[in-house]
């Protein structure tokens, strides 16, 4: 709807202007061309005339038309032509109305037919299809015609003044009057855009256009207000702004980089190309986009670009592209341009895509290939393809090489004239069964190389199969085994060699799995318990153990499984005539890398001859030192034997030792020297012994030093090893390096330790454990450093009653032993006790005073 202010004078202009308002609505296409042509003409034939007026009206017309055929854009509303129709028609009119008419000199037609006049512009403007309305100095209405009282649904007097305004929209109202009283104030023109209400009570969409009319003397008198309901326009421009921003929201989250650029350069690009490269639009243009190319690529880019641009055509070209973390990847782009109806490019539309996954992988495909060709051709193996019938089709060069023949001619002649005759009808039997029945082939055979030698190779093919299951293709390959065929034999020699071993060795061999299940046994062991393998399995050899060793071989052998430690017991066989044979039974755990235990192997050797020599030395041993205890008729005698045996043991054998390296030839007169001294050496330390006992006896004063704890030890047991029967015991220390010296007689308390070692190791004889002694010592806060010897004998009985004489719990004991021991340590001023462990074995205890000047501190160091 158009509003036209109008002044009471002149009315031809203003009527002008109104229909000039009115044709602007009707050609909403160029209402600004419309309007500005209709003002010319109205001017026109106001100041200068009708034929003036005409003219320019002429003009007018053909600008409206030329305009709107020139017009690319799309129309706003339904086609041009009724629009452009409609504002030539105004221009006409009012070239006709406003042009001056002449008048007669003297007449008073003219005043006669002003009134007429004004009623006749009145009537138009009122019967305009559009609002028209007068405003006064402050803005204020002073006049609306009927379309516009019609149109607000309202009488006149509440639109007049400042009224009207209560039609604007509650949103709009506070802007729309602050905009225009400001403009009214300053004089300027005011076009401003609301929403009023409208008689059917819709709120729509009016642009208000306002234009002063001013004085020579610069004061406003009247206001002309033009409104324009700009409804649809408004629509369309609202359609098109969330059309433009879902396209621009759809164009920023394709998976893809997207962008338009005009002849001059990028009017737009995606959101995930600036997030990419953390830039603007502006940082784009301007071949600012090139910095983000690698250098190598960058000068081709920019020359396509330029020529793409110049010659107006479409640009491909892939180029590596930094990404976020400045590391380039391969893309792609595409720019295609959009041409106009005059052939000018409106736009050149770009997408550019990542490729550096597929461009990689082409260039690893590429490079798979490759190396494919050379390792058919160069691997260490005969690589053939046949066809589904077994002809052949392909050879790799290293076949060629071994056979002396080039594929033309293997395929020409075949390959089976080059098994060996020995294996031709196997080897084609094989070859003709997996033909005709489809399953891989598998085969070792002797091929005939170029020099006419045979040598091993272990041939296999599979199937190619097409997507009904059909079989395309064999490709086989032939692996040289000539040297593992000759390692087979060698083995096969070895193993037999190796069973045959097993077999004839003088002793019984057999083989346990991890948790000890037998797996394997000998002939040997098969002969002599008359059981096979499978009736001495799950715990079948049980019943081949006398009754009274079973408990102690099976706890050493569970003992040996559970820990991993090497198995040696004793125990008597049953043979399968009933009869029992002592057997010396021993054991070690195979590991693997990983020290895992993956087999147990056992040797069981026959010892029933020795153990029963044994037996009768040791019951000889046992006579002989019953009449030796007969023979003791005192104390100090028995004492005198006991103490003495040790080291008259160490001068017997030192002394055989002599004998033995002079009896040589030659004789070894170095190990002669060194026995002799050690017999020398021995010798003294008995008498020693004797003048110990014969003080202690006789009440004389000790001959007590400072000793180092740790070298007394370490003597007295160098003593005991001299013992054969003593050998075999496992003796640990924990002996700190500063312990303080002890202030004792040295002969004495070795002689004590030798007692108390001894004690342990008889402990175990009934037992079925290895003797095992530990000697620990350590320096307490009282002055004084405590002995531990430790054993895992069968324990102590009887507590403290175990320390008096002739008290013992061993067959071939006597019982002074530890009487003697308590003695001695008593001289010294120190302490022996006894106590059981926890578990088995017991702990006997010497405390031994220190040397006064020494400070008996744990750590302290003492020279």
């Amino acid at each position: 709807m158009l509003t036209l202010l109008i002044p009471h004078s002149p009315r031809n202009v203003a009527l002008g202007v109104a229909i000039s308002g009115a044709a602007g609505a009707a050609g909403l296409l160029e209402p600004v061309t419309g309007s500005l042509g209709l003002i010319c003409v109205v001017l026109s034939a106001h100041f200068f005339g009708r034929p003036f007026g005409r003219l320019a009206a002429t003009f007018a017309s053909l600008g409206i038309a030329t305009t709107v055929l020139a017009s690319t854009h799309p129309p706003l509303v339904s086609g041009p032509i009724g629009p452009c129709a409609v504002a030539i028609a105004a221009v006409w009119l009012c070239a006709e109305l406003v042009s001056r008419r002449p008048t007669q000199p003297g007449s008073t037609a003219g005043l006669k037919d002003a009134p007429d006049d004004e009623q006749i512009y009145r009537r138009i403007v009122d019967n305009l299809p559009a609002c028209v309305c007068v405003g006064g100095p402050t803005g204020e209405l002073l006049y609306v015609n009927k379309v516009g009282v019609t149109a607000l649904g309202r009488p006149m007097a509440e639109i007049l003044g400042d009224g009207w305004m209560a039609c604007l929209h509650p949103d709009d109202a506070h802007a729309a009057k602050q905009q225009w009283k400001a403009r009214i104030a300053a004089h300027e023109p005011v076009d401003i855009n609301v929403r009023m209400l409208q008689h059917d009570g819709v709120y729509r969409w009016q642009r208000l256009l306002a234009e002063p009319s001013t004085c020579s003397n610069g004061d406003v008198p009247h206001w002309y207000l033009i409104a324009i309901e700009i409804e649809e326009t408004v629509k369309v421009q609202q359609a098109l702004a969330a059309s433009e921003k879902e396209a621009r929201e759809l164009l920023d989250r394709i998976p893809g980089r997207f962008a338009t650029r005009t002849e001059q350069d990028f009017d737009f690009v995606n959101q995930q190309i600036l997030d990419e490269t953390k830039t603007t639009l502006t940082g784009m243009q301007n071949l600012g986009f090139l910095r983000y190319i690698h250098p190598d690529d960058r000068d081709r880019v920019k020359e396509g670009y330029l020529r793409s641009v110049q010659d107006k055509t479409a640009y491909d070209t892939t180029y590596r592209w930094a990404d976020q973390g400045d590391n380039y990847r391969w893309r792609h782009s595409r720019s295609v341009p959009y041409f106009n109806a005059d052939g000018s490019v409106y736009k050149w539309y770009a997408v550019n895509m990542d490729i550096d996954d597929l461009y990689r992988s082409k260039e690893i495909v590429r490079e798979r290939e490759a190396q494919l060709y050379w390792l058919t051709e160069n691997v260490p193996l005969l690589l053939w393809r046949t066809d589904s019938h077994g002809h052949l089709e392909y050879v790799n060069k290293r076949t060629e090489d071994y056979t002396g023949l080039r594929q033309a001619d293997l395929i020409a002649g075949g390959w089976l004239h080059l098994v060996h005759p020995d294996d031709f009808a196997s080897t084609m039997e094989a070859w003709q069964d997996s033909i005709n029945s489809g399953r891989p082939y598998e085969s070792a055979n002797r091929f005939r190389a170029a020099d006419n030698t045979y040598c091993w190779f272990q041939c296999q093919s599979i199937p190619m199969r097409d997507a009904n299951g059909d079989i395309v293709n064999w490709y086989g390959v032939c692996t040289d085994i000539n040297d593992l065929k000759q390692t087979e034999a060698v083995l096969e020699q070895r193993e037999y060699q190796l069973q045959k071993l097993t077999e004839t060795i003088p002793a019984m061999l057999w083989c346990n799995d991890p948790e000890g299940g037998l797996t394997y046994i000998n002939g040997k062991t098969s002969e002599f318990l008359g059981l096979g393998l499978s009736q001495l399995a799950d715990l079948g050899y049980e019943k081949t153990i006398h009754p009274d060793d079973m408990g102690r071989l099976a706890h050493a052998w569970a003992h040996s499984i559970k820990t991993g430690e090497p198995y040696c017991h004793t125990a008597r066989l049953r043979r399968k005539d009933g009869v029992y044979r002592w057997y010396q039974h021993t054991a070690e755990a195979m590991r693997n890398s990983g020290g895992n235990i993956v087999q147990w192997y056992g040797l069981s050797f026959d010892i029933d001859e020795p153990k029963r020599a044994e037996d009768r030395l040791r019951q000889t041993q046992a006579e002989l030192a019953r009449a030796t205890q007969i023979a003791t008729v005192a104390e100090l005698s028995a004492s005198i034997a006991h103490e003495l045996n040790q080291p008259l043991t160490s001068v017997i054998a030192n002394a055989q030792a002599c004998k033995r390296w002079l009896a040589a030839s030659p004789p070894n007169l170095t190990e002669v020297m060194v026995s002799v001294e050690s017999v020398i050496r021995d010798a003294r330390s008995a008498d020693e012994t004797m003048q110990s006992i014969r003080a202690l006896f006789k009440r004389q004063t000790l001959q007590k030093q400072g000793r180092n704890v740790k070298d007394m030890v370490l003597e007295a047991v160098r003593l005991l090893r001299e013992d054969e029967t003593k050998r075999t015991a496992d003796i640990a220390f924990d002996l700190p390096d500063g312990l303080p010296p002890v202030f004792v007689d040295q002969i004495q308390i070795q002689q004590v330790l030798l007692n108390l070692i001894m004690n342990g190791i008889e402990a175990t004889e009934n037992t079925g454990r290895t003797p095992k002694i530990l000697i620990a010592a350590r320096a307490l806060e009282d002055r004084s450093v405590l002995l531990d010897v430790i054993d895992n004998g069968s324990g102590i009985v009887g507590d403290d009653s175990i320390f008096d004489a002739f008290i013992t719990t061993k067959n071939k004991g006597m019982g002074i032993g530890l009487a003697v021991s308590r003695s001695i340590i008593e001289a010294h001023e120190g302490r022996l006790t006894a106590v059981n462990n926890a578990g088995y074995g017991a702990t006997f205890s010497v405390v031994l005073a220190v040397l006064p000047a020494q400070i008996s501190r744990p750590g302290t160091s003492s020279r």
